[in-house]
């Protein structure tokens, strides 16, 4: 079992990182994870808003969005700032793949001057 699972998203001096706690859930355990952003000491730039998703990728590679969460950021960050935003998802029936499909956990950063990055990761959860 994986644990402190990451993604990373770096852009004109932002890095916006999702660590997951724990990517195979049984049932009745929750996704938990946290957002961190920080920018470099000498640039600076604007996210609009990060968008979490879990999809659910099926055989002809159609994904459909089972569970989200986004947020936006007050303000630009700044040098030396850092911001750290939990979050947690909850599980349901529709988390339940078969062999052929797999859960795929989504993090989108889209900043203000529209420019939009996305990073993917495999999830797992199981029904005892």
């Amino acid at each position: 079992m994986l644990s402190k699972w990451l993604t990373t998203v770096e852009e004109h001096g932002v890095k916006v990182e999702t660590v997951i706690e724990k990517t195979e859930l049984a049932e009745g355990e929750s996704l938990n994870g946290t957002v961190y952003i920080t920018a470099d000491h000498d640039e600076t730039e604007v996210i609009d808003f990060i968008s979490l998703k879990v999809l659910c990728e099926q055989p002809n590679r159609e994904q459909v969005v089972i569970a989200k969460h986004s947020f936006q950021l007050v303000g630009s960050i700044h040098s030396k700032d850092a911001e750290m935003v939990p979050f947690e998802l909850v599980p349901d029936d529709r988390w339940i793949c078969n062999e052929e499909e797999q859960l795929i956990f989504q993090t989108t950063v889209v900043f203000l001057n529209g420019t939009e990055i996305e990073e993917v990761g495999v999830i797992y959860y199981h029904m005892d």
